[in-house]
């Protein structure tokens, strides 16, 4: 039996933008609430006869409501799960902050919005101590339910990106357990 493919698509913008005029936000970066109660990103099922870019273009044009031109070169890496028998490839597609924020205002209106999306979240790529001493954050974000892989994918391309340092990504595990 032959898998079926499906591809995904970490979506970001660089900012130097500052929580509280302190805290670095370094980039927006897309992930969602699915269906099923999971972070993830936008992505799904390719069709049979699209190619992974046109298959993964139109998915984001029903998830999140534009056009992104992803192309072979924003393709990370692929990845086989055995259950489903599925190949997953998965993109990192740097773009303007104007069209991240164009994304978000339009991801209300897409398609699969309250269906197969039910929102649309950035995640908080800082640390900081609360007056309690409670850590937050980035640490407290990667407490949540993940699809799959999606976290790993998330922390390698912060760190492929350079939006992150592997410090930074290791600093944030050691926070969240």
């Amino acid at each position: 039996m032959k898998g079926r493919v499906a591809a995904h698509v970490l979506i970001f913008a660089r900012n130097s933008k500052k929580l509280w005029d302190k805290h670095e936000i370094k980039a927006s970066v897309n992930m969602h609430v699915r269906f099923d109660g999971k972070l993830g990103f936008p992505g799904g099922l390719v069709d049979l006869g699209e190619s992974v870019e046109v298959g993964l273009n139109r998915e984001i044009k029903e998830e999140v409501g534009v056009e992104l031109e992803l192309l072979d070169t924003d393709w990370i890496s692929a990845h086989h799960s055995t259950n489903g028998n599925i190949i997953n490839h998965f993109y990192c597609k740097e773009v303007t902050e104007e069209k991240f924020n164009t994304m978000e205002l339009n991801s209300m209106s897409a398609i699969e919005y309250g269906v197969e999306i039910l929102g649309h979240i950035r995640v908080p790529l800082y640390n900081f101590t609360n007056r309690r001493g409670k850590v937050s954050g980035l640490p407290e974000f990667l407490k949540h339910n993940f699809a799959g892989n999606a976290r790993e994918q998330l922390l390698s391309c912060l760190v492929l990106k350079e939006i992150l340092t592997q410090q930074d990504v290791n600093k944030a595990l050691e926070l969240s357990s």
